[in-house]
C-alpha cells in the first residue's frame, strides 16, 4: 500500500486502468470466498514456491541470486501489468523484497506467509470498501 501510494504520488499517469480487472471476479460473498482461497494458494504458495526455485536455479547455475532475484521480481511486475503499470512497479518490488526476504532466511515459509497474507488484505481492503 505503501509502495503503490508513492508511485501515484510521484507519477500519477502511471495509473493507467480505470479500475482493477480483478473487480469483476467479486460480485457475490462464494466468489469472493473461492477468490480468497486462490490468492492464498495461487499467491502465496505456488509463486513462492516458484520464486524459491528460481532464485535456488540462479544460484547454483545462472549467475547467483541476485541475477535471478533482478529477472524474477521484473518478470513478476510484468505478470500484474493487466492491474496498471503502478501495480505492475509495486508487484515489482514486492517481488524483490519476499525474494530478499526468502534469501535472507533461506526459508520459503516466511516470503509465502507474507505473499499469502498480504493478498488477502488486499481482498479485505477491497470488499471492506466497496461494501462498506
Amino acid at each position: 500500500v505503501v509502495i503503490l501510494g508513492l508511485i501515484l504520488t510521484i507519477a500519477p499517469q502511471l495509473h493507467n486502468v480505470p479500475r482493477n480487472p480483478l473487480e469483476d471476479l467479486l460480485s457475490t460473498r462464494t466468489d469472493a470466498f473461492i477468490f480468497a482461497v486462490v490468492v492464498m494458494v495461487a499467491g502465496g504458495v505456488r509463486e513462492e514456491v516458484q520464486r524459491g526455485f528460481i532464485l535456488h536455479r540462479f544460484g547454483e547455475y545462472l549467475g547467483g541470486m541476485p541475477v535471478g532475484l533482478a529477472v524474477h521480481s521484473v518478470l513478476f511486475g510484468l505478470g500484474h501489468l493487466e492491474q496498471g503499470y503502478d501495480a505492475a512497479i509495486a508487484t515489482a518490488v514486492l517481488g524483490l523484497l519476499w525474494g530478499l526476504l526468502f534469501i535472507a532466511r533461506r526459508s520459503i515459509v516466511a516470503p509465502m506467509v507474507s505473499h499469502a497474507g498480504f493478498n488477502l488484505l488486499q481482498l479485505v481492503k477491497f470488499l471492506v470498501g466497496v461494501r462498506a
